[in-house]
């Protein structure tokens, strides 16, 4: 697996926030507590690796000790959705969750969410109240289409989110959630950044429409499409934790996260820090 190692040379935080990380309950054994027994952390990180979910892993050591907040751990079979709200800042719902699994409990949640698994789309209130028509989607460059927003800030109008891939010296072709159907999107929240080009990889490799999003950016009071509202801001993010299609050129061991360049990882945290309410300055980025 690819490590990547990042030294942020100015602080890119100004607190340190308890941030619950939702992930699939079979990483989590039975009877175990991450969030309060360190050792079943632990546990659950190598259960995570194991199992293939490297990005989410990657994810947990990046907030941990890149950003020095807390990742407290919660399986989504088991979760409590007003306990995980009570006892953290912030909430980030990772991948391979669908609607079985959180359905609409975080839709009423009164602390910031991310999220970056398409499928609830719907379910956050994105969709016109249609099922979303969701996949993952193929490509090597995101354009920012609205660059005065904080998350977007100092990025490239154009930009490659990943790094080299050793073996090829070209840089990783991953898998990014997206909405298949564009049309369906209710105009709901600011849609910062896109896929100009992409390939959507679970549907034979057909073109997906131009400009497909990756990141939805949504402020707190916001009207959803049922006429309700956020309490906290939102923010979709398609990084996706699923094996890249090897037809499609991609590496069925990396995932999305765990194989960001200094872009690619600048995006994911001002996002976490537009969330918490927090401005994000990086001058200088040093990848090793």
């Amino acid at each position: 697996m690819c490590m990547l190692f990042i030294l942020l040379c100015f602080c890119v935080v100004g607190w340190s926030a308890d941030i619950a990380v939702l992930i699939p309950q079979a990483a989590i054994l039975a009877g175990d507590d991450p969030v309060n027994d360190p050792l079943a952390k632990e546990f659950t990180i190598e259960t995570l690796i194991e199992r293939g979910d490297v990005g989410i892993a990657w994810l947990i050591n990046h907030l941990e000790q890149d950003l020095g907040h807390t990742a407290n751990i919660y399986g989504t079979g088991e979760d409590d959705p007003g306990l995980v709200e009570e006892e953290n800042d912030l909430i980030f719902i990772t991948e391979e969750i669908g609607s079985g699994s959180v359905g609409r409990d975080y839709r009423i949640a009164n602390k910031p969410v991310i999220f970056t698994e398409s499928y609830i789309l719907d379910d956050m209130g994105f969709t016109n109240g249609q099922s979303a028509f969701t996949g993952g989607a193929m490509t090597t460059t995101l354009k920012v289409v609205n660059s005065n927003h904080p998350i977007t800030r100092g990025l490239p109008e154009t930009f490659v989110p990943t790094i080299n891939d050793p073996a090829t010296g070209a840089p990783y072709v991953v898998t990014f959630g997206t909405v298949t159907d564009l049309g369906i999107l209710a105009g709901i929240g600011d849609v910062l950044v896109v896929m100009p080009t992409s390939v959507n990889e679970s549907a034979n490799g057909v073109d997906l429409p131009a400009d497909a999003p990756v990141v939805i950016a949504l402020e707190a009071g916001s009207t959803l499409d049922a006429g309700d509202k956020n309490d906290a801001r939102w923010v979709f993010i398609g990084y996706s934790d699923v094996d890249p299609n090897a037809a499609y050129g991609g590496v069925p061991e990396e995932r999305t996260l765990n194989v960001l360049n200094e872009h690619g990882i600048r995006l994911l945290d001002q996002i976490i820090a537009w969330a918490l309410g927090e401005t994000v300055e990086i001058d200088n980025w040093n990848v090793y």
